[in-house]
């Protein structure tokens, strides 16, 4: 995993990037991730994209400036 991130770190460059890893049968509590994001912000971007992925993403509220 740590070769395959190395890689992405050169391919996307100025984006954060998760790899997420798990078995399709058997163990289904297991999953392993990298990424070259802070856990914070790769929580939150799991978060907003799951909630978009289940219809639940609002719009961003408009500006006042």
């Amino acid at each position: 995993m740590n070769d395959v991130a190395s890689v992405m770190a050169n391919i996307f460059k100025s984006y954060g990037f998760a790899i997420f890893v798990f078995p399709f049968n058997g163990d289904r509590g297991r999953m392993n991730y990298i990424s070259n994001a802070e856990r914070e912000d790769m929580v939150a971007a799991l978060k907003e994209f799951i909630a978009n992925s289940e219809g639940r993403a609002h719009s961003a509220p408009e500006s006042k400036q």
